[in-house]
Order: structure tokens, then sequence, then C-alpha cells
């Protein structure tokens, strides 16, 4: 495992804490195989990661409980959480949710907006369970600054905690455990989610993609399909302000905020177009931090965008305007990126 970037709160699991780690680190004392991950996530300054044997493992912020661990100290080196047989795990900024093979919803960390419980709680320091409406099950988790998004099994799209760019006359409202929650649906039918700071990108069937919510920096242009020709898609993502997609064909295209490079082309605002991302191979996973991004390609790992913190991996903190390649890491199986660094795997 190697890692890289803002490691304030101990995020990077190498067991002391630093504003930078500009470039990749390997991470020693690993209390799990390697081969056996199954999920890795990053969020505001944590990071989760689930193995197939069931146990749940997180290193670092944990000012609201946010790891886990029951208790509200940072972890400056992974420590197990406990045996909960999840089957992904997603981080925000200050929260955490995980999914089990069954779709039941777990959810962990701050509730200052009731992002994961009802308004009694200021936090929740052990993963909970959480009931969606009419016993439905859950297919993703996804976390915007101060709100939470689960799309369920029936193709229903439930929000809630603070989401004052919502457009209220898309959703509905309901009172469900003591929090207010808003849902929608699409006559198309809904296949997959993601949510950046203050919108959301949804898949339609048909490989249609929509986006709801905050458009300032062009993340979210309404009433556009942002895949026109109809490409198969594969993976949704969004960080902050900037959001994409992969193909089959494994391209990746990207839109929206460009201030630090964040869509892999120089700096001009392009808050309309969609880009196709260019790099030398074809693209097996992406992941978008809150302004930067990391690809697995099939002749390795790149990175671009926002760089303060040393998360594009390349030695210093310089934005990151094109796609560039990050060395001294090897064959790579899995990638995760957090706010502002990125975690890396070989599981053999």
């Amino acid at each position: 495992m190697y890692c890289w970037g803002a490691n304030s709160h101990g995020q990077l699991g190498l067991g002391f804490c630093s504003e930078m780690c500009a470039k990749p680190q390997q991470v020693e004392c690993l209390p799990f195989e390697l081969h056996t991950v199954r999920t890795v996530s990053g969020g505001g300054g944590h990071t989760l990661v689930s193995t197939n044997n069931g146990d749940l493992f997180g290193c670092g912020w944990n000012n609201r409980g946010q790891l886990g661990l029951g208790h509200t100290e940072d972890v400056h080196r992974f420590a197990l959480v406990g045996s909960y047989n999840f089957d992904n795990v997603t981080c925000g900024w200050d929260v955490s949710g995980a999914l089990t093979v069954d779709g039941d919803v777990y959810l962990w960390g701050s509730n200052v907006w009731q992002q994961v419980a009802d308004k009694s709680l200021k936090y929740v320091s052990r993963p909970a369970k959480f009931e969606l409406p009419g016993q439905m099950k859950a297919k993703t988790i996804h976390f915007g600054l101060r709100h939470t998004c689960i799309l369920s099994d029936n193709g229903t799209i439930f929000l809630f905690g603070r989401a004052k760019w919502l457009a209220k006359d898309n959703f509905q409202s309901i009172l469900h455990g003591g929090i207010e929650m808003y849902y929608l649906m699409y006559p198309e039918g809904i296949v997959d989610v993601v949510s950046g700071e203050n919108h959301l990108v949804i898949k339609l069937e048909q490989n249609i993609i929509m986006c709801i919510g905050d458009n300032k920096f062009g993340q979210s242009p309404s009433g556009l399909d942002l895949n026109p020709n109809k490409l198969e898609v594969v993976q949704l993502k969004s960080g902050w302000a900037h959001s994409g997609y992969s193909t089959s064909n494994g391209s990746v295209y990207l839109w929206g905020r460009n201030n630090h490079g964040q869509l892999g082309v120089p700096l001009a605002e392009r808050p309309n177009e969609v880009i196709l991302l260019k790099l030398n191979g074809r693209v097996m996973k992406f992941c978008l931090g809150s302004q930067h991004g990391i690809a697995l390609a099939t002749d390795g790992v790149y990175t671009w965008g926002w760089n303060e913190h040393g998360n594009c991996g390349t030695g210093g903190d310089e934005n990151v305007l094109i796609p560039t390649r990050v060395d001294g890491i090897g064959k790579i199986d899995e990638i995760a990126a957090g706010a502002g660094f990125c975690i890396v795997l070989r599981k053999m």
C-alpha cells in the first residue's frame, strides 16, 4: 500500500501527522492482508478499509467519531473498527457509511446537520443501522459536504441533512425516524447516483447522465444529458464541484470547475463542456478527490488537479494541469482518493 498527500490527521496510516507527503510513501504495519481488501475509501481526513472476511479498519481524523471506534481521538495507524461484513464503505467529509451484502445501511460520524441520525445526537461514534422508509434496501451511499444521499433498490434517491441548494420542487419530503428526508424518482429509472459538495450526478436507464443542484462552476448544467453519444457508463464519480464518468471503452469524461486543473486541462473555465481526459492507456478505474483526480490505467497510475498538499504525488505542490504518471509504485490494483490525499495498493 502506498499513499501521499495531506496527512494532517494521520489519514495515510503512516503513524505520524504532516501537512504534506509529496511523494508516495509505503504504509507499514498493516493489520490486514492486502489480498483480502474489498474496498478503500477516503474522506475529509480519514480512511476506511473493508476486507473480504468482514473486518473494517480505519485511521485519521476522528473528531466526530467518523472512524467508528467508539471515541473521538485521531488514529495515526490503521485500527480494527470491528467485524460487520460490509460490502461497500464510503467516507464523507466527517461522516462514514456502509452497505452490507443484503443492502442494509449503516451510518456514523458527524450529525451536526442530521446527516446520520435524528437531531438528538451530535455525532454517532459506532456504525449504526439506518432504516430506509418502507424497509427498502440500498444500492449506494454518498455524501456531500453536509448531506447524505442514498439510492434505494427500487430506484429512489433519498437525501437528508443540510441541502439549501436542493430544488424542492424536484423532490418530495417526508419525516422518517425523526429526520426530514427528501426523495426523488425518475420515470426513466435511476440506476446510479453520486454527490458533489452541493450537487448530484444521476445515471438513468439508457446511460443518460443528468445533474441536479448548484451550477456556479458548471458542475450541474440543468436539463442536459452529459452523455450525448450514449456510451456505456461503468463508473460515476464527483469531487466538490467537478464530476465525471468512465465508459466501457476505458475513457473518462469530466466537467465542472477547473480552477486547479481538476478537469485535466489548462485553467480556462469551461462550465458547459464535457471534456475527455487524455491518457496514454485505457482507464480501468478512476476516483475524484475534492479538487483532484486519480486514474488507474493500463500503463500506470495518473493524477491531476489541485496539489497543495502533494496529493498528486509529483514531489512538489504545484497544481498538475494535465494527467501525470506517478512513479515508484509499481503495478497497482486498487485506488482511492480523499479530499486531499491518495491511497493505492497492490493486492498480490
